[in-house]
């Protein structure tokens, strides 16, 4: 099998590829053979199955002290942390680019994770839902240009336009929202950090299998989804049902109790979100969920997603 980097590279991988410990992301993204020139149609599953075997011998001390590193640094920044729990399979960095199309978030120790400004978005996601809701629109992409309105004078005036039908605006958590993720001009208090798996976790092969390739991929919109195509099988990693993460969000000012109050809302609304939205690709199909640690996780056939 051949490899797009330099020779003594590859020889020296080779004579590592059967030891311990590997890191997968560097494998993932450096040592992933040429498929795309190989007769092998299998190539790019092997790619994947080379990652997947070797997440099985990262080197859990490492883990362990970036564990510690992460709990001292939320700390620092006035963060409590707490964990959950994979639902079912996540799927993290679906859509980054690398040599075997389909991406995977991996921090540079080789370990799954969910990078802070996605765990950012997710609560996000969920506050701007809670206040839709609120104000009875599914306008949410117009709500949210408002929210990021900077100057305080015209975001009052442009928000009192779409809030007329709200008997109280008190209740609505927009002061809340704006302080907690902050504008276009000025950052947030709420700090979220990278997501970390608590323990190893366990990376397995999953497949999408698309049955009309050839409509997919037209351009000129002339190819129908006839059935005579030949179904072609996407291969791509996941991060197994079960799996512990730990988040944390910390606060940039002093934190008293308002503030105390403010970043245990940014943590309700992160877990609702986690919850009930999803992390990762193909949400709708029941990837990226989460659950509190002490419940149990469900088999694949019983999920039920929207």
């Amino acid at each position: 099998m051949e490899y797009p980097i330099p020779k003594k590279s590859a020889e020296a991988w080779r004579k590592h590829r059967a030891k311990s410990p590997q890191n997968p992301g560097l494998i993932f993204d450096r040592f992933a053979p040429d498929w795309g020139n190989s007769s092998d149609k299998e190539a790019k599953k092997k790619a994947f199955q080379e990652v997947e075997g070797s997440a099985k011998k990262v080197d859990t001390t490492l883990l362990s002290a970036w564990n510690a590193r992460w709990e001292a640094t939320v700390r620092r920044a006035n963060a409590a942390s707490f964990s959950l729990r994979t639902d079912w399979r996540l799927i993290a960095g679906l859509g980054r680019k690398g040599p075997l199309e389909v991406g995977f978030a991996f921090h540079r120790y080789g370990f799954p994770i969910l990078p802070g400004s996605s765990v950012k978005g997710i609560a996000r996601a969920w506050g701007l839902v809670l206040l839709a809701d609120a104000l009875k629109t599914d306008r949410l992409n117009d709500l949210d240009k408002v929210l990021n309105i900077d100057d305080e004078g015209e975001f009052s005036d442009t928000f009192r336009k779409v809030s007329l039908q709200v008997s109280s605006q008190e209740e609505l958590p927009t002061l809340e929202f704006r302080k907690l993720f902050g504008t276009t001009g000025a950052a947030g208090c709420a700090v979220f950090f990278d997501a970390i798996p608590a323990r190893l976790p366990k990376l397995e092969l999953d497949i999408m299998n698309p049955h009309f390739p050839d409509y997919y991929g037209d351009k000129t919109g002339k190819v129908t989804p006839t059935d005579w195509q030949s179904p072609r099988p996407v291969y791509f990693l996941i991060v197994a049902p079960g799996t512990d993460f730990r988040f944390a969000i910390g606060w940039r000012r002093p934190l008293d109790d308002e503030a105390r109050r403010l970043r245990d809302l940014a943590q309700d609304w992160l877990v609702k979100g986690l919850t009930e939205l999803g992390a990762g690709a193909k949400t709708s199909a029941g990837y990226g969920y989460f659950t509190k640690t002490e419940a149990r996780v469900p088999s694949a056939n019983k999920r039920s997603r929207r």
